[in-house]
């Protein structure tokens, strides 16, 4: 199991420890602390970044026929070891 919790220092708390232990009852964890900078990361650019990729992603992507056969494109390339 993995979670991810984004929160700021003044945040954690007794019962926040309490919770993860409860959580992970019985199971090791390891946990990781970094530090967010919220200038990098905003998230309208971040997603207007992502949105232009899948856009020029979808544009360059190519067009395949839906009358080929997968099936033997695969065999095709395990019988040459690729």
């Amino acid at each position: 199991m993995q979670t991810t919790y984004r929160l700021k220092a003044k945040e954690l708390s007794i019962e926040f420890l309490e919770s993860l232990k409860t959580m992970f009852t019985g199971q090791e964890v390891e946990i990781t602390v970094k530090s967010i900078d919220n200038k990098t990361a905003e998230p309208v650019r971040d997603k207007e970044k992502l949105l232009k990729m899948i856009e020029e992603n979808s544009k360059n992507a190519p067009i395949i026929s839906p009358d080929i056969d997968i099936h033997a494109l695969i065999k095709e390339s395990h019988s040459r070891g690729f």
